[in-house]
């Protein structure tokens, strides 16, 4: 189906995508056939040169889980319009899907399979949306070519199925205090050991919000920081998950301020949750979610806190934080939960060359998820943090995005015409285990998500 957004998502994501995934070894092997029992993941990465930001040495208290050698780590990203899986014992690099010349491409929304053999990701040609599956020696076949954009796919805990959404084109009355909302169909797909997708089975139906997303007028580091799933409103595009339980928690809208729930056992919509989340992410053992509370983010909004919750209950319980929370991640490794918490410093825009300049202080914070052991990891003025996750050795893993502060000073010299060499650049950085300088693992890259891990 023709992607349903396509002028907004030109409009913000006009830079092209630079994704990474990490895959690490898992024991399991996926067989065919749909159920709804939970494995893990975890993360990737080799580091490089250090880079010139502060670290204070991170608090972790869980001990890493033990990794077997049955898979081997690798790495899924993007460098220009090619999706590339680099396999980190030999350095061997091979190419899965490349964007066809001049046309707006999206690659994005990659997650390995449980057992790290099968990557999943969601493809848009310039035409049509596609939800794709590729092997570990990245020979790619699709598993729909028609994909609601902002529920792009999820495994199943145990990696034998993948659950995905249609829109249609049918909507609801609504009313006076709801507006329409979108008929979408839920699918489930079962994939073999050898990753051979079945035929896809319908479900139910859920209904969605219409969507409402946008952003135009961001800086040109706001659009990297926005293409690596935290913009200045602090959502997480796109998420989708298959739970423990069998229960679907999903964004309901474009812009991911409220998540909906479906039940893959009875085929059935659930009462999705009464307030406000976003940014929502789930336990390794995939029986409960944590998510940030509020509308879009704003550092004025004092509402901006960690909640969490089991996929089976619409009861909520709040997790106290020292700061307003922008984005949140769980560290599958260590247990812990990250969060991001910015500060605009600085607004400034160079009229005669039309550009809008936006300067932040960012911080990375980490916290158990009981609430206790809060503390401060990373602080710099000049960077903005996101796409966070652990590799199996502890090791913290996250996209750094640069700040505006180059560009906009090389825009307002007049004797400098090319612009292009003072652009940020966002790259992969990694904590070590035992804290310390970070170190740049990728240049300009980005997206670093979930591999899996043994328990």
């Amino acid at each position: 189906m023709k992607h349903p957004y396509r002028i907004l998502f030109f409009v913000l994501f006009v830079v092209p995508f630079i994704l990474l995934v990490g895959c690490t070894p898992g024991a399991t092997t996926e067989p065919a056939a749909v159920s709804a029992t939970a494995t893990a993941e975890t993360q990737p990465a080799t580091p490089a040169e250090p880079a010139s930001t502060v670290a204070i040495e991170p608090t972790i208290t869980a001990t890493p889980a033990p990794v077997t050698a049955a898979v081997g780590e690798a790495i899924a990203y993007m460098q220009g319009p090619t999706l590339y899986i680099r396999i980190m014992d030999s350095g061997e690099t091979i190419p899965v899907e490349t964007c066809p010349d001049g046309s707006y491409c999206i690659l994005q929304y990659l997650k390995w399979s449980p057992a790290g053999r099968h990557l999943l990701y969601y493809y848009y040609d310039g035409q049509d949306s596609h939800l794709r599956l590729a092997d570990r020696q990245g020979r790619p076949q699709t598993v729909s070519d028609e994909i609601a954009y902002v529920q792009p796919g999820a495994w199943s805990p145990d990696g034998r199925a993948i659950a995905f959404f249609r829109a249609t084109d049918t909507y609801t009355e609504g009313s006076n205090t709801q507006p329409p909302a979108q008929v979408h169909e839920v699918w489930t797909v079962a994939v073999g050991e050898d990753g051979a997708v079945g035929a896809p089975q319908l479900a139910g139906v859920a209904n969605m919000l219409a969507p409402g997303c946008g952003g135009a007028g961001r800086s040109e580091s706001e659009v990297l920081y926005e293409n690596e799933g935290g913009t200045s409103y602090g959502y997480l595009m796109g998420v989708m998950e298959w739970t423990a339980p069998g229960i679907l928690l999903y964004t309901t809208n474009c812009a991911n301020i409220g998540i909906g729930r479906f039940d893959l056992n009875s085929g059935t919509e659930l009462e999705p949750f009464a307030v406000p989340l976003r940014n929502l992410v789930l336990n390794t053992a995939r029986d409960r979610w944590f998510a940030v509370s509020g509308p879009s983010w704003s550092e004025e909004v004092p509402d901006h806190q960690i909640v969490t919750g089991t996929p089976d209950s619409l009861e909520i319980e709040t997790l106290a934080t020292s700061q307003p929370v922008e984005l949140l991640f769980y560290g599958p490794v260590s247990g812990r939960l990250y969060y991001t918490a910015r500060q605009l410093l600085e607004q400034a825009e160079v009229t005669d060359q039309g550009l809008y300049f936006a300067f932040f202080e960012s911080a990375l914070w980490t916290i158990n998820p009981d609430g206790t052991g809060e503390a401060l990891l990373w602080q710099s003025a000049d960077q903005a943090f996101a796409r966070l996750t652990e590799r199996p050795d502890g090791a913290i893993l996250f996209t750094r995005v640069e700040n505006d502060r180059p560009l906009y000073e090389a825009a307002q010299d007049p004797a400098i015409t090319d612009l292009s060499a003072y652009s940020p650049q966002r790259h992969i950085v990694q904590i070590p285990p035992a804290g310390g300088e970070p170190v740049v693992v990728i240049e300009n890259a980005g997206q670093p998500a979930l591999s899996p891990t043994t328990p």
